[in-house]
């Protein structure tokens, strides 16, 4: 059986750096995925090969070995020197490597039996050279030819979730679909804090390993709804509040609601709009950390509409400024 061409499965060259091996191999396994390409046997055996080639071609050790050796290089207990002990008197059997009383053991390439009744070196019962068909040994249409477990493909998936289900952590279940395991549906617990576009690895969670392989995970891409006045950053839990002018002169107390209820927030007589507030250990609680902060950001707001009396209150106000407020506005 001819080894198969993982460059050219995956559309690169030979000499191609890891990054546009990971790229042809992410394009790829777009196109070809199972729930993209649903009863298509031909996209599901080339969605295989292409993750099969990637990943041989992705891990140091195993591109190593099937550059020299190809395919065979990659069986379980191959030795690379056994090998070339082996195959360095192929060109001729009659010659110094497999007859005669100085004849190879093809066992010690695999580190096991060679089956058939050989006899070590010497040859067989009955007299003659001991022979050994290659393609039987190493994997020809008539050997057999034991593949090495593979991981299953990683799937990608994505879930859109409120902002309050992100800053205090929520369960969704996920209906998901692949060609090996067919429809599923899978609780995921989304943690606290997580960030729009934030991925959760799920091990396990992917497509079926072969040859006894484990299986690939599943990486959650997190969607977060933007709210109209809480953002976050870290674990600090930002808001904006709005105040009136009065709150924000005369100072007040105003009701602020957090992750673990409503707090009351004392605005300082004389505060500015944009002041920053902060009430702690009301912001996010991640796993295994203590809780962040609530910062206030204080948004003076004016009445809607016009009004000749609030006018003339602000006339008032205005009034009030000894100094012009740009004064020190420059670049």
């Amino acid at each position: 059986m001819a080894d198969r061409d993982f460059y050219k499965i995956l559309g690169v060259s030979r000499n191609a750096s890891s990054e546009e091996i990971k790229k042809a191999y992410r394009k790829l396994a777009k196109e070809l995925h199972p729930d993209r390409n649903p009863d298509n046997k031909e996209a599901e055996e080339r969605f295989k090969d292409v993750s099969g080639a990637y990943d041989v071609l992705s891990d140091e050790k195993k591109k190593k070995l099937y550059d020299e050796f190809g395919e065979v290089g990659l069986r379980e207990g191959f030795d690379p020197e056994a090998y070339h002990a082996a195959t360095q008197g192929v060109g001729g059997f009659g010659g110094g490597g497999f007859g005669g009383t100085g004849g190879f053991d093809f066992s010690e390439i695999f580190g096991g039996g060679v089956r058939g009744g050989g006899a070590r070196g010497g040859g067989v019962p009955g007299g003659g050279p001991f022979r050994v068909n290659l393609e039987d040994l190493f994997g020809g249409a008539s050997g057999a030819y034991v593949r090495a477990p593979r991981p299953g493909a990683d799937l990608a998936s994505e879930v859109t979730i409120d902002f309050r289900d992100a800053v205090i952590g929520c369960t969704k279940e996920l209906s998901l679909r692949s060609s090996e395991g067919g429809e599923r549906t899978l609780k995921v617990r989304i943690p606290a804090g997580v960030k729009n576009d934030g991925k959760i690895r799920l091990r396990g969670q992917g497509g079926l390993g072969t040859n006894g392989g484990p299986a690939g995970d599943l990486v959650l891409k997190v969607k977060v709804r933007k709210h109209p006045f809480f953002s976050m950053r870290g674990r600090q839990l930002h808001v904006r509040v709005p105040v009136t002018p009065l709150e924000a002169y005369a100072g007040a107390k105003v009701s602020v609601p957090t992750p673990i209820g409503s707090v009351t927030l004392a605005i300082p007589p004389g505060s500015q709009n944009g002041a920053k507030l902060r009430i702690r250990g009301k912001g996010i609680e991640a796993k295994g950390k203590p809780r962040g902060d609530l910062i206030a950001h204080l948004e003076i707001r004016l009445p809607k509409g016009r009004s000749g009396e609030v006018e003339k209150a602000l006339e008032t106000v205005q009034e009030a400024f000894d100094t012009d407020p740009r004064a020190e506005l420059v670049l």
